[in-house]
Order: structure tokens, then C-alpha cells, then sequence
């Protein structure tokens, strides 16, 4: 009986032994253990065991392969013979780079999830093999270190990014998706050789992670294992999951339609917060035709930063009325050479401009250098703009209101207001990436949803809203001047040369 007692605490002490995955945690160990690819994702459903899979390859880089011989007759009873160890693989067996990794994610992910696994799966401090944590400030062990040599530090998404750029590090774990600048600082700190594995459900800063690295597997820099939630169910065949088809149907049908794709089947839908959900590139992308000067008229629009490129949009109206985002520019120079650019690209697309929008800070002038404004300047040479609308909500609905379509019997018989030639492809990926920011940390459930887009990468969506905002309609040569221009004059704004 005494031994029976100490062989259970043993085991209790050393879940690891006892550790199996299901099928697609066990295709993600070896894809990893190969060390044929540096990028390696588990891109899958919410209840797949993603954390525990990574828990698990983190504790076979700091400890070595782990032997299964205590789940070996309950495997055999099961699933048929067993392996000797689901980690016997070259990067288990002799870790080839740096001993020093990190392991990022949300503060709450770490704190109530990753630490938890962390100390499930790791050896007993109590054996030959030993390890130790420190809090450093933070709510979490925020430093482990191993007596085999590791060491690794937890860093959270809310951290600046210049934090992550510190030290050379020999593996990276995400667990969720990570923004985009907090992945390029830690990717940095791979130089000397490394294997980044990462789990997660594609909801929060997806977007970037499809276009960047999802879409652009090849097998060897970057490759994937992806798996829905049925491939953790007991009831299905040849899974070895361990939810129970019940509780995955209950769970599942409390999920809002936007996260459906993404939490149950691990596929990248629309994107989580999308402010113009209505855009859909199959029904608002068409190829370009040319743009007839007598059948067309064009209105252009130039949202200024001064640390970024210039965005500048054209945008074609027929004499139906239907609207065109025609061409886009992002371009940095001088005042004449910004001038020059549009003008070229103007004769070249044979455009007959009738009105220019500018971001109303163009107009503000430099009251240290005495330096005219952004709009006087560009004046001079030869362009006259007004100022767009600044009602950034405003703009938000009618750029919805523009959008709307509808299909019958997979007919349109409601066209929307606009389209966007397929050139525009700066303005295309801002639509589909154009979120609502959202508050962090412990107070975000106190808050009401936050009401404003992130500011960021939405400059020729700017650009987009103020044409919009501005009603235009068909006009025939030699009546470019507007009921609205002439309304714009008698109150002293700027007004289009015609």
C-alpha cells in the first residue's frame, strides 16, 4: 500500500507522463519537434487544448522528451499501441539554439491560463530536475528558470513594444494573436537561430496574421496545423479528445454570429470588431474600365499626416449617379512634387476633376516659421482644395448607408452606391482591417463599448468618408460648378477652380 501511495503521488507530481494529446496536438508537437519551419501556428477553435499542447512542447524544450510509460496500458486499451513518446523528436531531443525563450499573451491568458498549465506539466521540484520563478512586480511568475540550463520570461500584449527589443532569445511562444508590432520586436530577437510556435483562435488582431503569414505558408518559414472544436470530442473517432458532444453543442450556441467561424471551426472569418461589416470585396470589387471624360466626372480627396505618406482618392461619378473609387495614391515629396504626381495621374487617367477635399488640419499655418499652410501651398501649384468633414461618426454611417446591397436568388437587385476598382487594393485591405479599438486591462468591462475606430492604417478610408460625405452627383461639361460649391463660396470657403 506504501507503494501504490507513493507511485500515485509520483504520478501526480509528474503529470507530464500522463499527457495525451489529441490528434491535432500531437500533428502540431511533431511539426514543431521537426524544426523544419521557423513560424509554426495551431490555428484552431476555442477548446482544442492549444495552451496545454504549448505548455507541453515548452516543457520538452526545457526538459527533453517525455516518456509515457504510466499511460501506456490505458493507451493500448483505448487507441491501440502506444508510442513511447509523443516528443521524440529532434528538437526535444537536443534543443539547437539559445536556452533563453519568452512566452507572450494578454495578462489575463497568462495569469489564469498559461502559469496554471505551466506548473501542471512541469517536473516536481522535488526530484533531479528542478525550477524557479520570480514575480519581478508583476501579478504572475513572470521569470522561469530551469536547472537544465532555460530560461524564459512572460510578457504581456499591453507591454510597448520597445520592451520586447532586449535580448536574443532561442524560442517564442504566442499564445492568441498578438499585434502585429509586438510580433516584428520579438521576431527580432531571433537572429541568432530560434523556433516560434504559436497557438490561438483567429478573433483579435487576425487580420494581420492571414495576410502577413497564414496565407503565406510555404512549409519551411512559416506552416500551420488548424483544427475546429469536434477535433477535441470524445465521440468522434480517432480524435482521443475529451469534451463531450453535449457540452460542445451548449457552448457553441451561445457564441455571437461574428466569432462562430473563428471560436468553433478556427477559420478566419470577417474580421472581430470590423466597423463596415457591410463590405463585401465580391459584390463591391470590380475590374477597372476606362473613365471617359464626357461620361464622367471626378472628385479627389488627400488626407495629410506628416509622418506618414500622403493618401490621396479619386473617385468617378456617371450620369446615373453611381460612384467609383477609380485610383489611389500613398506618396512622400515636396509640395511641387505632390502636385506634379496628382496632376500626371489625373492626365493620365484622363479625369475631369469638378471638386478636392482636403483634411481641414491642411489649412492650419505655422505660426513658429510663419510657413503657409499644407492647402496654400499646394495652391501654388496650381490645386485648390476645401476642407472635408471632420464628423468621423457621421461618416461612419453614411459610408454603411453607401455600402448596403441586396442579393435575391444570388441576383443583385439592390446595387450599392459605390464600387472600388481592384487597383485600389490600399483602400480594399483598410476596409477589411478597419476596427473598433477597445479598452484593455481590468476596467474594460466597466466601459461601454469603446466608440471609436483605431487610428490607424484608415487614411484613405478618411479619404473615402469625405467623398461620400459629400453627396456628388453627374455633371456635364461646362457646369462643373455645384449648388453645393456655390453655397461653399457665399461662406467664404475654398472653392475648385473649374
Amino acid at each position: 500500500m506504501e507503494i501504490q501511495a507513493e507511485l500515485e503521488r509520483r504520478s501526480n507530481e509528474n503529470l507530464a507522463e500522463t499527457f495525451v494529446p489529441n490528434s491535432k496536438g500531437e500533428e502540431f508537437i511533431k511539426m514543431v519537434g521537426n524544426n523544419e519551419s521557423f513560424i509554426n501556428m495551431f490555428c484552431a477553435a476555442n477548446g482544442v487544448g492549444k495552451s496545454a499542447t504549448c505548455a507541453m512542447i515548452t516543457r520538452a524544450i526545457c526538459f527533453g522528451p517525455v516518456d509515457h510509460d504510466t499511460t501506456r496500458s490505458r493507451w493500448k486499451e483505448e487507441w491501440g499501441e502506444a508510442p513511447d513518446s509523443f516528443f521524440d523528436y529532434p528538437l526535444y531531443k537536443d534543443f539547437p539554439y539559445l536556452k533563453k525563450g519568452r512566452i507572450i499573451s494578454d495578462p489575463t491568458t497568462i495569469k489564469e491560463k498559461i502559469v496554471p498549465e505551466l506548473k501542471l506539466w512541469f517536473p516536481a521540484n522535488r526530484f533531479d530536475i528542478h525550477y524557479d520563478t520570480r514575480k519581478e512586480g508583476k501579478q504572475f511568475e513572470a521569470k522561469w528558470m530551469t536547472d537544465t540550463g532555460f530560461e524564459f520570461d512572460l510578457m504581456t500584449t499591453e507591454q510597448n513594444a520597445k520592451e520586447f527589443e532586449s535580448t536574443d532569445l532561442g524560442f517564442l511562444y504566442f499564445d492568441e494573436p498578438a499585434p502585429n508590432d509586438i510580433y516584428l520586436a520579438s521576431i527580432a530577437r531571433c537572429r541568432r537561430g530560434a523556433i516560434v510556435y504559436w497557438g490561438f483562435t483567429p478573433l483579435k488582431y487576425s487580420a494581420w496574421i492571414k495576410d502577413d503569414l497564414y496565407d503565406k505558408r510555404d512549409g519551411k518559414t512559416i506552416d500551420y496545423v488548424t483544427a475546429d472544436v469536434w477535433e477535441n470530442c470524445e465521440e468522434r473517432e480517432g480524435t482521443r479528445g475529451i469534451l463531450k458532444e453535449i457540452d460542445i453543442d451548449r457552448m457553441i450556441s451561445q457564441y455571437p454570429e461574428v466569432e462562430f467561424e473563428a471560436r468553433v471551426n478556427g477559420k478566419f472569418g470577417h474580421l472581430l470588431g470590423l466597423v463596415h461589416k457591410k463590405f463585401e470585396p465580391k459584390i463591391h470589387v470590380i475590374e477597372p474600365f476606362d473613365i471617359d471624360e464626357n461620361d464622367f466626372c471626378v472628385a479627389m480627396a488627400l488626407d495629410t499626416h506628416s509622418r506618414v505618406p500622403d493618401a490621396l482618392l479619386w473617385m468617378a461619378i456617371d450620369e446615373k449617379g453611381r460612384k467609383y473609387i477609380i485610383d489611389e495614391l500613398m506618396f512622400t515629396g515636396t509640395d511641387k512634387e505632390v502636385a506634379a504626381k496628382i496632376m500626371k495621374k489625373e492626365e493620365d487617367g484622363h479625369m475631369r476633376i469638378i471638386d478636392r477635399l482636403i483634411d481641414p488640419s491642411a489649412f492650419n499655418d505655422d505660426k513658429r516659421t510663419n510657413e503657409k499652410s499644407y492647402a496654400d501651398r499646394l495652391e501654388g501649384h496650381g490645386l485648390r482644395f476645401k476642407r472635408g468633414s471632420k464628423k468621423l461618426h457621421e461618416c461612419i454611417r453614411r459610408t454603411d448607408s453607401a455600402l448596403k446591397y441586396e442579393l435575391k436568388e444570388g441576383k443583385l437587385v439592390v446595387e450599392p452606391e459605390f464600387y472600388i476598382f481592384s487597383n485600389c487594393q490600399g483602400l480594399i485591405k483598410e476596409l477589411l482591417h478597419y476596427v473598433w479599438d477597445e479598452y484593455q486591462g481590468k476596467s474594460k468591462d466597466k466601459k461601454d463599448p469603446n466608440p471609436n475606430p483605431v487610428d490607424k492604417d484608415d487614411h484613405l478610408i478618411e479619404d473615402l468618408h469625405r467623398l461620400l460625405m459629400e453627396d456628388y452627383y453627374f455633371r456635364p461639361r461646362g457646369k462643373q460648378r455645384s449648388v453645393r460649391s456655390i453655397r461653399n463660396k457665399t461662406l467664404n470657403l475654398r472653392t475648385p477652380k473649374c
